[in-house]
């Protein structure tokens, strides 16, 4: 059997290479080498679980009730140990088509049913989609409305609503406004404007890019020097420059009442450690703590679920640390693992039966698993066994006859009578997928790709949004930066100008331009801001007057204006639903409805891809399922990327990626790689396939 056995020092022993187009060894491949801080740390959290794994927690003692039988059977036994552990904390570590959501929502259920107040209860989602829909599951379950009044959402939307009371103890007006990362990354360029820096012909990374290491540094509590050196090497020159824009970024917003996405975390947890009348209000209210997705969550989400739990210690938190893959938005695979070192009285149970995939495929993602430098130790059984087919591992001389043969294969998939939506190509980035399309557009094959550009993200939605935000709060520069920028004769430095005095003055500002040209239309501006201003209006009525002042504008900026305006029916739609336009745009920052249109997510349910093949990035596919999966050019340098192979927390993330991919399989996978890979326009024939399946044994797939 072929394997990596990874060594202290990060190598690897005991290798025998398969026929998968593999040399003699392993010489060709770079593997990370631990420093001794992270052999250290590495070898501190397989104590920590090895800990927890040898203490073997009895099931907890309860009375068998009729309500308690009805539950067991309906669960397995490790599903109603998790669900009658209500007290104490509790890691719930839950395996790829476990059943997860099922014992989160019977818990819940079993709570109310025996008398726990539902406004008790705190239920921390990922998705304000998931919560909903656990929520409804739950009153379906019990036959009532009871879980409309617990609280369940995202941990972002959650401190939204705490700010919002509490915030005032720091400083933090209640009517600020919530910037979402394109406005962030405007705010940094704005700044890096005015520094006017230059570097002897160096070039200055662009805005999103700025954005992204500062998110990083504060997201992993590291500092700036740190991420850059680690990650974007190339503007190591920049450290300085990029230090003072995130000082004067966080200046910037302070001044005029704005969080981004990061300050929403950072500031309740500096709520909670700096106000205890605060922090005891909510630990007296919210006894039951339930955090899903746990391994996604970040520094500063772990330690408010733990804040809040403090006192009462009952929380329960639910994940995978193999399906951990959001290192780059800022989660903490560690948090899962550590979770028994903060609460060393914590009960392990896993969720170990898989109802998702058929056992051939179960056999080949446990041999990931065992892979793993680090994890909690699980063997996913399965009873489903209807086909029995192996995993499918094919080379291919190119991408493009790589793709001829997806293509092939999904043809003839569909002619089996296997519906289009339940069939799947994932990849690691997006553009890996262009052979495939062009495979498929040939075939006539349907699909959906998922990417491109977000519904919140589109100009027209931006820019109404834009006015819908100074309305709100009328020191919103980067929105008065935009909307300004959209009068006809002003540049991008003159609406600078303008909005800050607009935030400072008011329309009084305005008189310093009477002479322009563009003075008429400044005032136009001012004027329906004004009107939609009136706090009377609904936010129908406000929406109409935007939109009203809005369609000429767009009409000289588009030329498909009329398709455009067509978008804003959802706006109007999903404004119905709310009384005040605050809630309205802080939901929508915080949960944007781009499953409206052209998402950049996969629908929850197949069939809401309407009846098409769906292409997707993995990232994107996590938590879904397809019968027939594709995982697609698997080759060093492409899965695991390049740049992933020189430390071994990023090298683990791929592995936990590829495993993610493999997992949303149901009765088929197959997976392939091209022998040879377009590299910044030329060709590199001879590539290797990836060690992730190299690393399998040759037992585990069929190979051809």
């Amino acid at each position: 059997m072929a394997r990596f056995v990874v060594t202290e020092n990060g190598g690897f022993l005991e290798i025998e290479p398969e026929d998968l187009g593999l040399s003699s060894d392993f010489s060709e491949y770079d593997f990370p080498e631990l420093d001794s801080s992270e052999r250290e740390r590495y070898n501190e959290l397989k104590s920590v679980i090895k800990s927890i794994e040898e203490r073997v927690t009895p099931v907890s003692k309860f009375k068998i009730g009729e309500i308690e039988q009805i539950y067991k059977n309906q669960l397995n036994q490790a599903q109603a140990d998790a669900v009658f552990a209500t007290e104490g904390p509790v890691l719930v570590i839950a395996g790829a088509g476990s059943g997860k959501t099922r014992t989160i929502v019977y818990r819940t259920a079993y709570m109310l049913q025996k008398g726990i107040s539902p406004e008790s209860i705190l239920l921390l989602t990922f998705t304000r989609r998931a919560a909903g829909e656990m929520t409804d599951r739950v009153n379906k379950l019990i036959g009532s409305a009871l879980a409309d009044r617990i609280t369940a959402g995202t941990f972002h939307s959650f401190a939204n609503l705490q700010l919002r009371k509490y915030g005032r103890f720091i400083g933090i007006m209640p009517n600020f406004t919530i910037c979402d990362t394109v406005d962030s990354a405007d705010m940094m360029d704005l700044i890096k404007n005015k520094l006017d820096i230059k570097k002897n012909g160096k070039t200055m990374p662009k805005k999103g890019t700025i954005a992204e290491i500062i998110s990083r540094s504060r997201n992993h509590l590291k500092p700036i020097s740190e991420v850059i050196e680690g990650y974007y090497c190339k503007y190591i020159d920049f450290i300085d420059e990029i230090n003072q824009i995130a000082e004067l970024y966080a200046q910037y917003k302070a001044e005029r009442n704005l969080l981004d996405y990061d300050d929403l975390l950072e500031k309740f947890m500096q709520l909670l450690e700096s106000s205890p009348e605060v922090l005891e209000k909510l630990q007296n209210r919210y006894r039951y703590v339930m955090v899903d997705e746990y391994q996604d969550t970040n520094v500063f989400q772990g330690k408010i679920a733990d804040l809040i739990a403090q006192k009462s210690r009952n929380i329960m938190v639910v994940g995978d640390d193999s399906q951990s893959i959001y290192a780059f938005r800022g989660a903490n695979f560690e948090n899962i693992l550590r979770f028994p070192q903060k609460w060393e009285d914590a009960r392990l149970i896993k969720l170990f039966r898989n109802y998702r995939s058929e056992r051939a495929l179960l056999d080949y993602t446990n041999e990931i698993i065992n892979n793993f430098y680090v994890s909690y130790e699980k063997a996913l059984v399965s009873n489903i066994d209807r086909t029995c087919v192996k995993p499918v591992v094919r080379r291919f001389e190119s991408a493009e006859k790589e793709g001829e043969f997806v293509a092939d294969e999904i043809e003839k998939l569909l002619e089996s009578r296997i519906r289009p939506e339940e069939i799947a190509v994932l990849y690691r980035s997006s553009f890996h997928a262009n052979f495939i399309q062009t495979a498929l557009l040939k075939r006539g094959i349907e699909f959906a790709v998922f990417g491109g550009v977000k519904f919140m993200e589109r100009r027209h939605i931006k820019d109404v949004l834009s006015y819908l935000k100074v309305v709100q709060n009328r020191s919103d520069s980067v929105a008065l930066n935009r909307i300004f920028k959209l009068v006809p004769g002003v540049g991008a430095a003159t609406a600078a100008k303008i909005a800050e005095g607009y935030a400072a003055e008011g329309a009084g500002v305005l008189k310093k331009y009477a002479k322009k040209k563009y003075y008429e239309d400044l005032e136009k501006l001012c004027d329906m801001l004004e009107s939609a201003s009136n706090d009377e209006l609904k936010i129908s009525e406000v929406l109409k007057i935007v939109m009203d002042f809005y369609k000429p504008v767009l009409e000289e900026l588009e030329e498909d204006s009329d398709d455009r305006m067509k978008d804003f029916s959802v706006l109007v739609q999903l404004a119905s639903a709310y009384s005040e336009l605050e809630k309205f745009l802080a939901d929508f920052a915080l949960d944007p409805p781009d499953s409206q249109l052209n998402s950049s997510k996969v629908a929850a349910n197949p069939a809401e891809n309407g009846n098409k093949v769906v292409l997707s990035t993995i990232h994107s596919a996590k938590g879904l399922e397809w019968d027939s999966v594709f995982v697609i050019n698997l080759c060093e340098g492409a899965f695991p990327a390049e740049k992933s192979v020189t430390k071994i927390d990023d090298l683990e993330e791929e592995r936990r990626l590829f495993y993610v991919a493999c997992s949303r399989a149901k009765s088929r996978l197959y997976l392939t790689y091209p022998q040879q890979r377009n590299m910044y326009g030329r060709f590199n024939a001879g590539v290797l396939p990836s060690r992730f399946l190299a690393e399998i044994g040759r037992s585990f797939y069929e190979f051809s």
